[in-house]
């Protein structure tokens, strides 16, 4: 029997699956699981809402996962996905190394392709402390969660799903990179990864693609505390210090609390 929370069981009965073959599917979240060969993602109304809205915009732009079905849980809603083929770009860098750079390249165009897609009526803006000193270009669809558990790739490292539109935000361009950044340099999790060959070839294609190492310093910082307040809950202090220190750094003399 699976040990799925009960409004994931809820969610698997009110589409008709068998909930003793619901599979986690990882993530911190714990909000997406794989049943009878689809994906089921459960959330509050509004984060779903904000997710359908965001990935329908993007399916112009990049490869996103199909909506089959959708269900109110009250506060909660659930969505029934297609199941998009390919592995996460993090697992193939990991198997192949030879290959991680060209992944790691394919995942940072993506950011290029999202430069593209206006964001949609009613997805909210980004926020944050540094919003006085961040840029004011053309709000696009920003997926606010890019990194290499959430873009899925064929074995020849092309592109072949982006995943958890659960964080996406309107915003300029330059934000989704500002996080990219922050998650792939100073993430505990990416951090434990840095003495993987495959890795390291990843961030770097990645970062090249994207043009990570030109994030301003306003978004940086932007992204550093965005960073932090996300993880405060999953780390002690002292294991998010580096990212304390980027954030100074980033800040200079402007630095706000």
């Amino acid at each position: 029997m699976s040990d799925a929370p009960a409004v994931v069981v809820r969610a698997a009965e009110a589409f008709g699956l068998d909930a003793g073959l619901l599979r986690g599917l990882g993530g911190n979240s714990g909000s997406a699981w794989e049943v009878a060969g689809q994906v089921l993602r459960v959330g509050r109304r509004t984060v779903i809402d904000a997710e359908v809205t965001a990935s329908a915009a993007a399916a112009s732009a990049v490869p996103v996962p199909r909506v089959l079905d959708r269900a109110e849980l009250g506060a909660c809603s659930a969505l029934l996905l297609e199941r998009l083929p390919g592995r996460p770009a993090a697992e193939l860098a990991r198997r192949n190394p030879a290959l991680a750079q060209a992944a790691g390249r394919a995942c940072g165009q993506v950011h290029n392709a999202l430069a593209q897609v206006p964001a949609p009526p009613g997805l909210r803006p980004v926020a944050g402390n540094w919003a006085s000193r961040l840029p004011a270009g053309p709000a696009r669809v920003l997926h606010m969660d890019l990194h290499p558990f959430n873009v899925l790739v064929a074995d020849d490292g092309a592109v072949t799903g982006v995943l958890d539109w659960a964080n996406a935000a309107a915003g300029d361009t330059v934000l989704d990179r500002a996080r990219s950044w922050a998650i792939l340099t100073l993430d505990p999790a990416a951090c434990a990864r840095l003495a993987e060959p495959g890795w390291t070839q990843l961030t770097h294609g990645w970062t090249e693609a994207a043009d990570l190492a030109g994030v301003p310093a306003a978004a940086r910082a932007w992204a550093c505390q965005f960073l932090l307040t996300d993880l405060a809950s999953r780390y002690p202090p002292e294991a998010l210090r580096h990212a304390a220190t980027a954030l100074k750094l980033a800040a200079g003399p402007h630095q706000q609390e």
